[in-house]
């Protein structure tokens, strides 16, 4: 090889120790008299079997409240685009308990829950978490991201989500 050839070589592994990352922060404040909150739209790659640690996504963060009882239980719900719809179109009925049940039909026979469900999909945390606290529907410290108190992990072997 001539030198030509080594520099090219070297700049190609160095670009290859960066990988690509993208992501959203949001900061803000919610009203618990508004039933439905849209935050954002975004999407995953699909995971490639033979790389599956580099290639899925995680949501991470924390969300806490100065109040910590609130009237009604307040979900958050990361959900991919076939759950989504269904929820989406039922949060304009005017009955706000039949709205619920529409809207959790289909993802409660799908969704984790540690009492419930131990072979759903990770869909959904209880809000607000306690400050310094992992949310309440954290079971296992280790999967999440330091510092935070919640983390989805994001893995679609046959689709991007």
């Amino acid at each position: 090889m001539n030198k030509k050839h080594i520099i090219i070589v070297i700049f190609v592994m160095i670009c290859a120790c960066f990988q690509v990352c993208e992501c959203t922060h949001l900061q803000g404040t919610f009203k618990t008299n508004e039933f439905f909150k849209f935050l954002i739209k975004f999407g995953f790659q699909k995971t490639d079997r033979h790389q599956a640690e580099a290639t899925h996504g995680y949501i991470f963060g924390n969300i806490t409240s100065r109040h910590h009882q609130f009237p009604q239980p307040v979900i958050f719900a990361v959900l991919d685009r076939s759950y989504f719809l269904e929820y989406y179109k039922n949060r304009v009925l005017s009955d706000k308990n039949e709205a619920c049940k529409l809207m959790f039909s289909t993802l409660n026979t799908r969704a984790y829950d540690p009492k419930c469900s131990y072979k759903g999909n990770d869909y959904l945390r209880r809000i607000p978490c306690e400050k310094g606290k992992l949310c309440a529907d954290e079971d296992n410290p280790w999967n999440v991201v330091k510092n935070h108190q919640f983390t989805y992990v994001v893995q679609d072997f046959k689709q991007p989500s």
